[in-house]
């Protein structure tokens, strides 16, 4: 190979930048979750979610599935132990969804469950995936 076919490198006088977790969890949001919408508009005809239904996703991410679930009149109640798209899920949803950190037990799941306990729990998250926050994860 001849010199000109190689293109050599520069030293940065700086390091890398990285990326901030919650622009990196909007780009995620952005990019990926439009893919998503038939699947969560399926399974939502299918288990008749509507008003009446009280619905806790585990797994929740940036809150698409919660904001899809809300718009058919279900109360959601959202935990993810990802805090970068836990946080792009409270901007986007309003202030009667409970949001919070953490698994099934956590406060915020416990808070909203009341006496009267949720009729649908949705994971579209394997569940290795949900308990990768070892033993305080969502399938804890």
């Amino acid at each position: 190979m001849t010199s000109t076919l190689v293109r050599r490198r520069r030293p940065h006088p700086s390091p890398p930048r990285t990326a901030d977790p919650h622009d990196r969890a909007r780009d995620w949001a952005e990019i990926q979750e439009r893919m998503l919408v038939p699947l969560y508009e399926a399974v939502y005809e299918r288990l008749d979610i509507g008003a009446g239904t009280r619905l806790l996703g585990l797994g929740c991410g940036s809150g698409l599935a919660l904001l899809m679930a809300a718009g058919r009149g279900a109360d959601v109640c959202g935990v993810d132990t990802d805090e970068p798209r836990l946080a792009l899920a409270r901007e986007r949803l309003a202030d009667p969804v409970r949001l919070g950190p953490g698994g099934p037990e956590s406060a915020c799941a416990r808070e909203a469950a009341g006496t009267s306990g949720f009729t649908v729990v949705t994971a579209f998250e394997p569940l290795p995936a949900l308990a990768a926050g070892g033993p305080g994860g969502l399938a804890a």
